[in-house]
């Protein structure tokens, strides 16, 4: 009986020191969120995400404007049938008011209107040209652009987050898989206290 219980008390102790250890790992991903240097030694401490933040944001720039969002991806969602006729309507509805402020007001209303609509049906037919298919009025060179100012965009984005932000993000969307780290820990932590244990024990010629 003694040593069963000495056994899984050992386990338990396991059990603690692994979760304890995964849930600090965890939050030392994030955390100090400030550089802080130990005078003596010269240390300096800081979380990794942090301390790595410009080479994270640099990183997702290239895969988002690589693999996810390219710029031939920009220019054929442009010619998505939905997106093409919203596109349509909100720029004529521009164009109409437009024209129909600058106009003389010496015009008379019903005329500045007619004149309104009917520039803004005649940019919006060449819009829809352009609109069936963007990628003949562009260059190679312009669609890289395009990819160089959505990977500008995200790295800009991500540098400029607050780190506690990107830790809320980053605990918003892997919330239950962080949580399974910090269990495993425990479970690991368990086994290997109890395999310590016993070997304690067989040691000790108590077993």
């Amino acid at each position: 009986m003694y040593t069963l219980l000495l056994i899984m008390l050992m386990g338990l102790i396991g059990a603690c020191i692994g979760w304890v250890t995964n849930v600090l790992a965890i939050k030392l991903l994030f955390k100090p969120y400030r550089e802080y240097r130990i005078p003596i030694w010269g240390w300096r401490i800081q979380g990794l995400i942090p301390k790595r933040q410009k080479e994270i944001a640099l990183a997702l720039g290239e895969i988002v404007s690589t693999e996810l969002i390219t710029g031939n991806d920009v220019l054929e969602s442009l010619s998505r049938k939905d997106i093409k006729e919203r596109l349509q309507v909100k720029f004529e509805k521009y164009v109409r008011e437009q024209v129909f402020l600058r106009l003389p007001f010496t015009i008379p209303e019903g005329i500045s209107a007619s004149l309104a609509e009917f520039i803004a049906k005649i940019l919006g037919q060449e819009v829809n040209k352009f609109l069936d298919n963007p990628g003949e009025f562009f260059q190679e060179e312009e669609i890289k652009e395009i990819k160089q100012e959505i990977k500008r965009i995200v790295e800009e984005k991500v540098i400029s987050l607050e780190v506690a932000d990107l830790e809320e993000i980053v605990y918003a969307l892997a919330r239950s898989e962080l949580k399974h780290i910090e269990i495993v820990g425990g479970i690991l932590g368990f086994l290997i206290g109890i395999m310590q244990g016993i070997i304690s024990l067989f040691w000790q010629g108590l077993i």
